[in-house]
């Protein structure tokens, strides 16, 4: 996620730097990164779950005991990785507040 999001705020220098020099909020800035984000992972969660659930059956012939559709794990492993990819897209996000309109601007 740190790779693809530094990849985005590269490609939206300028519209970053654009927005800044008309005076949007250093906050606004890192939140439209954020929300890229969110998108991102909200997509990828829609997907995985069904295929968690479609490979249940083969994860419980593999492993003794093991229950894989337990919604606390499942719960548990969603947020953590969530909160991962969201740390990650800080650093990128953070890097975009801190663009100076003037060189964004001669950016490319």
């Amino acid at each position: 996620m740190y790779r693809v999001m530094c990849f985005v705020v590269i490609r939206r220098t300028r519209e970053i730097g654009i927005r800044l020099a008309l005076g949007a909020a250093r906050v606004s800035t890192i939140w439209l990164v954020l929300r890229d984000t969110l998108v991102m992972i909200a997509v990828g969660t829609a997907i995985a779950l069904p295929c968690v659930w479609a490979l249940g059956r083969f994860v419980q012939s593999q492993l003794y005991n093991v229950n894989p559709t337990d919604p606390v794990t499942i719960l548990s492993a969603t947020l953590v990785l969530g909160f991962t990819a969201l740390g990650a897209a800080l650093i990128p996000a953070r890097r975009a507040a801190t663009v100076n309109p003037t060189d964004a601007l001669r950016f490319e």
